[in-house]
């Protein structure tokens, strides 16, 4: 080690100096290859479980929630009257079934029985499939799609899902992210020259500070391993890459859009796969489906579905709701961000370690009551990785997470993924690996993990699950398969002290009672 860089180099600073500044923090930081940071012992929390009485998680009771519309206030579904033309459909609508709001869905008045929005309209004869366009509020005569849009637009929903864009203080000298890329824990940290990224010697499979720049995985392509101004970026993992590397490894999709060039045909697939399930319900048995989500913004799309566009960002707001129910507060303490709302909203960001534009959200829902959610994002084929999956208190012990788990293993085994990874705690490994199937990381997958920018905790440790490879012939048959149903990890016995520890899944603790009752049933 160079002995100008040892003399700059502080001793590690206990956790209690966190609430020092920047500027403090900043002094003494070594030449430009490395820098000190306060490390991390674990994220803030401060909600905790709410397992308040249960209200649905619908989009009715979403736009109540947020005053669009009034619970039991009346409503009618509409359609063009047949025979109208085109300039006359706009005023001339007919009424087909009269119903009232309500948080589960809309009570009809002629049987006076609550069903779902999608099961109003076939009730009112209609086979459009679009009950959000078509449902009308008597009160204000907006349709449901039209309040969800305003719900959407509103600053509360703007705010959430706003670019993360970090802005060092002014007058501070320092840029780099105060956190490791890999494992988001602070210490003697080495400073990609192009971005703000850090990272440990130890976690990017260094063994002294390389000679020169150091370059982060992010800001080369990713089959030269070299920085210009010619790199691309990929539309599914963020990964940089040249064209003519593509061309050169044959990998060159000429058919394939500005917007959706892949670094290569993996990743490309996988992205193509991914985003053909965003919006589309799959069945299950015992009357569950599942939905993968994705934030959308209608400008950015090649398509305009309208319904499907705002049902999907509808429901993302409901997913994240479900998961602030689950889960404390994750603030990352060195950014000062939301990580859980910023997972669920794929944010993106100009620090890469939080930028979480590529995460995906799969729910779980029974008679458009949104019941557990999990966020996922997929490298490639080398791994996916999901940091959260929650269960609503009232579903728990019922085997809801298992179920929409051995889900999203069997779309990822169509992906042909080899790994799924999580964060865990130290409390809930044994219960991860000896129910779940997980197990501690391999040096195989932990080289992979430093080309990746996966989402950890500092108090978290990683696990590992490998993924049978399934035949694309039988995708469908997986997303419509029967998981069954075992038991859902007894939620309701987590200590408190770990129900504040940042990563934990209160949903995947399983516990003796909770199997007897999986067995009674």
């Amino acid at each position: 080690m160079d002995p100008d860089f040892t003399r700059n180099v502080r001793p590690r600073r206990s956790n209690t100096m966190i609430t020092e500044s920047s500027e403090q923090r900043r002094a003494g930081r070594p030449p430009k290859r490395t820098r000190k940071s306060t490390p991390s012992a674990g994220e803030a929390s401060t909600s905790g479980c709410k397992p308040a009485e249960y209200v649905a998680r619908t989009i009715m009771s979403w736009l109540i929630d947020h005053g669009m519309i009034i619970e039991n206030e009346k409503i009618y579904y509409v359609a063009d009257r047949e025979g109208d033309s085109d300039d006359r459909k706009q005023s001339k609508k007919e009424v087909l079934m009269k119903g009232r709001a309500r948080r589960e869905g809309v009570r009809c008045e002629c049987c006076n029985e609550v069903m779902t929005v999608w099961d109003f309209e076939t009730h009112a004869g209609s086979v459009i499939q679009r009950p959000y366009e078509h449902i009308h509020v008597a009160r204000s005569n907006s349709s449901l799609l039209q309040c969800q849009f305003e719900v959407w637009q509103s600053n509360v929903e703007v705010e959430r899902r706003t670019f993360n864009e970090i802005v060092p203080r002014n007058g501070a000298s320092d840029k780099h992210d105060d956190a490791c890329l890999i494992c988001a824990d602070g210490g003697d940290l080495i400073c990609c020259e192009k971005c703000w990224s850090t990272s440990h010697l130890k976690c990017m499979g260094l063994e002294r500070i390389p000679q020169g720049d150091w370059i982060c995985p992010y800001c080369v392509c990713k089959h030269c391993n070299k920085n210009d101004k010619d790199l691309q970026t990929c539309v599914q993992c963020d990964k940089k890459y040249h064209c003519r590397c593509l061309v050169s490894n044959k990998e060159l999709d000429l058919n394939a859009s500005g917007e959706t060039l892949a670094c290569d045909s993996h990743c490309g697939e996988v992205y193509e796969k991914l985003q053909s399930l965003v919006g589309v319900k799959h069945e299950l048995e015992g009357g569950f489906c599942w939905t993968l989500l994705q934030r959308m913004e209608p400008d950015n799309l090649e398509f305009k579905d309208l319904h499907l566009i705002t049902e999907c960002n509808s429901k993302i707001a409901l997913a994240w709701e479900v998961l602030d129910e689950c889960f404390t507060t994750i603030i990352d303490r060195h950014t000062q961000i939301n990580v859980v709302q910023s997972v669920a909203y794929s944010r993106g960001s100009n620090l890469n370690r939080i930028n979480f534009r590529g995460f995906y959200t799969a729910i779980l829902e029974k008679n458009d009551d949104i019941i557990s959610a999990a966020t996922i994002r997929v490298h490639g084929t080398d791994l996916a990785e999901m940091p959260f999956i929650g269960t609503r208190h009232l579903y728990r012990q019922n085997g809801m997470s298992r179920m929409l788990l051995v889900t999203l293993e069997s779309i990822f085994s169509v992906m042909g993924v080899e790994h799924l990874i999580i964060p865990s705690i130290q409390e809930l490994t044994e219960m991860w690996e000896g129910k779940c199937g997980f197990s501690p990381i391999e040096d195989a997958v932990s080289q992979k993990i430093t080309n990746w920018n996966t989402l950890t905790f500092p108090s978290a440790i990683r696990l590992q699950k490998a993924l049978l490879s399934t035949p694309a012939s039988s995708s469908s048959a997986v997303m419509n398969a029967d998981v069954g149903v075992d038991v859902d990890e007894g939620v309701d016995m987590v200590s408190d002290n770990c129900a504040k520890l940042a990563g934990l899944d209160l949903n995947h603790e399983y516990t003796e009672s909770g199997d007897e009752e999986a067995e009674d049933k």
